[in-house]
């Protein structure tokens, strides 16, 4: 149980998720009836590194989850500033 507490402070996980790993923890042999992601459901995992990918850009970044495969968009004003984005993407690759 402690180390479920120190994962869910770790993860900063939602109360919802919370829930759901505590329910798991007591009756492992219960599986989610649907672990598979919904096209366009909001996911605050992905939420969380949209705003931390946004924080370090110093942009607006959104992630979105498809069927198949993912989306990052990374928005930018002008050149100047897609390069800097670049620059803290990829330090000293310009150079």
């Amino acid at each position: 149980m402690e180390r479920l507490a120190q994962k869910i402070v770790a993860e900063g996980m939602s109360v919802r998720a919370t829930e759901e790993a505590v329910t798991l923890y007591q009756n492992p042999s219960s599986t989610p009836k649907n672990n598979i992601p919904r096209p366009g459901a909001r996911h605050e995992r992905l939420d969380y590194l949209a705003s931390s990918l946004s924080d370090r850009l110093d942009t607006n970044v959104k992630i979105s989850l498809g069927a198949r495969k993912g989306r990052v968009s990374i928005e930018f004003a002008s050149v100047e500033d897609l390069n800097r984005i670049m620059d803290v993407l990829s330090p000293g690759a310009a150079n």
